[in-house]
């Protein structure tokens, strides 16, 4: 008796065992039969599980909607305007001059041969010009205003030497907005002058006043390399005479000491001296007329920028694009419903 219940129990054993390794390997196929079946969902089935959750897709693309409306409505209307001009710069007895100087031995500078056009980008963000900006008075929705007032930057009179900080805070608050930016293409040398702003007219009037400030800084600048060209030919010049009546009278000394004489090597000695001569008059005739050249230069108050495309008062804002905002929005709100939808389709099937 004791043997066959010894039997059963053993057998028992055997069987809870058994199950025992047999249970996890079903719910091994039933967790791959899932993910099977999650992984083949069509779209049609996504289509119905959004179908089904339809409220909840509605819902968010409404409050996504209704923030972008808000924002396009609220958000701070910006207008922009461009024009298109070139450099022309003058480089004329520039490599004349600098043959010139290396013929008498002289280092001149290469500042003849900048190009403005190739640091503006760098001009119009200095303190210099943007305290220009910042002087003047511009028209803004029937006002006369200053910068500071348009772009309301705080004062704050607590801080220490406040006066030069507040300087500084509105100069690196026109920085930060943008205002004016310029580019250069590099193919053609053409240049693009942008600004950007709260008003219509104050886009244009920016880009205006940017132009003029730009057309005058060129000008100065090349006045200022002339002059300075013109004081370093004037010194040349003495050095030249100085030079050419040297030479001059060594021609005329030795050849009145040998009046007499016509040997070989006398002869040879004369050419030698009589081209010394002949140079040293060429360089004193061509400094001359490079001194000539650069006076002129630096009295021509021709213009130095060439308007290509002149800026026009902007009629429609370029930020915010309302119709991109609301467009985008929506599409933002499906995007969101679809996850929530798809999201609570698999949470539900796992439980």
């Amino acid at each position: 008796m004791k043997t066959k219940d010894n039997h059963n129990s053993s057998f028992k054993h055997v069987g809870e065992t058994g199950q025992q390794f047999v249970k996890p390997d079903i719910e091994d196929e039933i967790s791959k039969m899932k993910e099977i079946r999650f992984n083949d969902i069509s779209a049609i089935d996504l289509i119905l599980i959004l179908w089904k959750n339809k409220f909840v897709l509605f819902v968010c693309m409404f409050l996504t909607t209704v923030v972008g409306l808000i924002y396009a409505l609220t958000a701070t209307e910006s207008f922009t305007t461009s024009c298109c001009f070139i450099v022309k710069t003058s480089s004329k007895g520039g490599g004349n001059l600098n043959q010139l100087a290396a013929l008498a031995g002289v280092n001149i500078f290469n500042s003849s041969n900048t190009d403005p056009s190739d640091y503006l980008d760098k001009v119009i963000q200095d303190k210099n010009f943007i305290e220009k900006l910042l002087e003047r008075k511009w028209f803004f929705k029937n006002d006369s205003l200053t910068i500071e007032n348009i772009l309301k930057i705080k004062l704050d009179t607590t801080l220490k030497n406040w006066e030069y900080t507040y300087f500084m805070t509105k100069v690196e608050k026109v920085r930060k907005c943008k205002l004016i930016s310029i580019r250069k293409d590099a193919k053609t040398g053409l240049l693009h002058l942008s600004s950007v702003a709260p008003d219509p007219q104050l886009a244009y009037d920016l880009n205006v006043f940017t132009l003029d400030y730009i057309s005058d800084y060129i000008r100065n600048s090349i006045k200022t390399q002339a002059k300075e060209k013109r004081v370093f030919i004037d010194e040349r010049i003495i050095e030249s005479k100085q030079a050419l009546e040297k030479s001059e009278d060594v021609l005329a000394r030795f050849r009145g000491s040998n009046l007499m004489t016509s040997s070989p090597q006398v002869m040879l000695e004369e050419a030698r001296l009589l081209r010394q001569v002949t140079m040293n008059q060429e360089i004193y005739i061509q400094f001359q007329k490079q001194y000539e050249l650069a006076r002129i230069e630096e009295l021509d108050n021709q213009t130095l920028v060439q308007v290509v495309k002149g800026a026009e008062v902007p009629i429609e804002r370029f930020k915010p694009q309302r119709k991109n905002v609301i467009f985008l929005s929506l599409i933002l709100g499906f995007m969101l419903g679809s996850v929530i939808c798809y999201g609570h389709f698999i949470f539900n099937k796992s439980l």
